[in-house]
């Protein structure tokens, strides 16, 4: 054997096609050569014209996925009905224990998990990334009995907010636990308010639902504190609320309220206006009783108290149910009223378990 000769290991001549393999290629292209060959050149054009459109449309498609990180279900130029068929509940991956009775969750940019507890010391625990506790606090000169911390966000500038029900106050922590003070009330003469529902969108303004006896609504304050805007008022009619809970804003501005006691949630344009409601029912994608809620890309997260689940809808200009997750689940998946709702970056869902005294964690699939 020669220097320039490759070793024979066996399976025929070293480097060699085997013969079907050979046989069925040039088939595959005799035909289609064939087939081409008896065709009108204007067929032929638009064969290769449609070729290039999908070589483009693939391009597109990695070009958006390298560019936003999203999946390839939420990529604006995937139809509708193709990602409906990508579109898959996330599993169950650990739970965050430690807490008692936890009612809100919230997610730092830097993984950091935030979570209240109306039970026990009534504090709010810190988790980092990996679900190791690392630290709780409190407002100063404070009891268990004189606090009661329901829900929690985090600014943009990493401060952490924390509504409280006893105090009807918002808290504000820098995130190493020192407190920092209170958010004034933003209503006419300073007048006592009652704020619950905590979230805040990119430009740093704070969206709050607010549950003063007959005043149920929801309140935005701009950066400095000031009050921009202000809608909804305590009913049952469309645009009006019963003890609102969550809120969250998307990308588009739009503000969704969980409407808890009206058994909805409800949906608003950037400047109050409604837009639609997700409504009470027993059918599929109907709720009970709403609370937590979330967006993530495209689709938007409800945690349904009564129901014991999480309800995902595609977001837009209607609503369109997705899938529920937990209702059927069992062992260490089991919820026992689930109330607050967080979406990391990765798109790893936190579901703060109330009666189980924990926090779940989902993994996209």
């Amino acid at each position: 054997m020669t220097t320039n000769e490759l070793p024979n290991l066996g399976g025929g001549a070293a480097g060699a096609r085997p013969p079907a393999e050979s046989k069925r290629r040039r088939t595959w292209l005799g035909w289609a050569r064939a087939w081409l060959a008896d065709r009108p050149t204007w067929l032929k054009l638009a064969v290769l014209l449609v070729l290039l459109a999908l070589l483009a449309y693939v391009v597109l498609l990695i070009a958006q996925y390298c560019r936003t990180g999203k999946p390839v279900s939420e990529l604006p130029i995937v139809p509708a009905p193709v990602q409906q068929l990508l579109v898959k509940p996330p599993l169950y991956a650990s739970s965050l224990a430690g807490v008692q009775r936890p009612l809100g969750v919230a997610v730092a940019p830097d993984g950091k998990v935030f979570v209240t507890e109306t039970g026990g010391e009534r504090k709010v625990h810190v988790f980092d990334s990996s679900g190791q506790e690392i630290g709780a606090f409190a407002p100063p000169d404070t009891t268990p009995g004189s606090r009661t911390p329901v829900y929690v966000a985090v600014s943009p500038q990493g401060k952490v907010y924390v509504s409280d029900r006893s105090a009807n106050a918002i808290q504000i922590f820098g995130e190493d636990g020192s407190y920092l003070g209170t958010v004034p009330s933003p209503l006419a003469g300073g007048h006592p308010w009652q704020p619950l529902g905590l979230t805040f969108d990119k430009a740093g303004n704070l969206y709050v639902t607010e549950v003063t006896d007959g005043q149920h609504r929801v309140l935005v304050l701009d950066p400095e504190g000031k009050l921009k805007l202000e809608f909804g008022k305590q009913g049952t009619a469309d645009g009006e609320f019963w003890f609102p809970n969550a809120v969250t804003v998307d990308g588009d501005g739009r503000i969704y309220v969980a409407d808890s006691n009206n058994g909805r949630v409800q949906v608003f344009d950037p400047a109050g206006k409604l837009l639609y409601k997700i409504g009470r029912g027993l059918a599929a994608g109907d709720l009970s009783m709403p609370r937590g809620i979330a967006v993530e890309g495209s689709r938007l997260f409800v945690v349904d108290v009564s129901r014991q689940a999480v309800q995902v809808y595609q977001t837009g200009a209607t609503p369109k149910f997705l899938y529920v997750f937990g209702e059927d689940a069992a062992g260490n998946s089991t919820f026992q009223y689930p109330n607050g709702l967080a979406i990391d970056s990765r798109g790893w869902v936190y579901v703060t378990d109330r009666e189980n005294n924990r926090v779940q964690v989902w993994r996209p699939q």
